[in-house]
């Protein structure tokens, strides 16, 4: 019975060293990959960068000027007053005869999972 014993934990002990250094190994095999990667795009920008600046200045000025980067226009502010008073209409016309009256107003979380609101859209959807 003994022996048997050290058998199992010998072959249990081997089996976490072995999974351990092949995940060890994977972890150095995708950071080289990321890194050649990362070196490989910045040698082209650099390749770029310094074939403009190679010339001189005369023809670097009849090369054409890089495009500026899209501007994106900041959404305008809402004011949440006014849709506080939106939502607090649209309530007060779904219940016109009893007295409603709104305490407080407060994001909603948004804690749940993509999968819970597809399973609550799905049961709740008219058949």
């Amino acid at each position: 019975m003994g022996d048997n014993f050290t058998l199992s934990i010998t072959i249990l002990l081997t089996g976490f060293a072995v999974v351990f250094a092949v995940l060890l190994v994977l972890i150095g095999i995708i950071k080289l990959y990321g890194t050649v990667i990362f070196n490989i795009q910045n040698k082209k920008r650099i390749k770029k960068a310094s074939r403009n600046a190679d010339l001189p200045k005369a023809q670097r000025d009849d090369l054409p000027e890089p495009l500026p980067a899209a501007v994106v226009e900041a959404e305008p502010e809402v004011d949440d007053g006014e849709l506080i008073a939106v939502i607090s209409a649209a309530v007060y016309s779904m219940y016109p005869s009893s007295s409603v009256r709104i305490k407080s107003v407060r994001k909603a979380r948004s804690g749940a999972s993509a999968w819970r609101s597809a399973g609550l859209s799905d049961n709740v959807r008219p058949f």
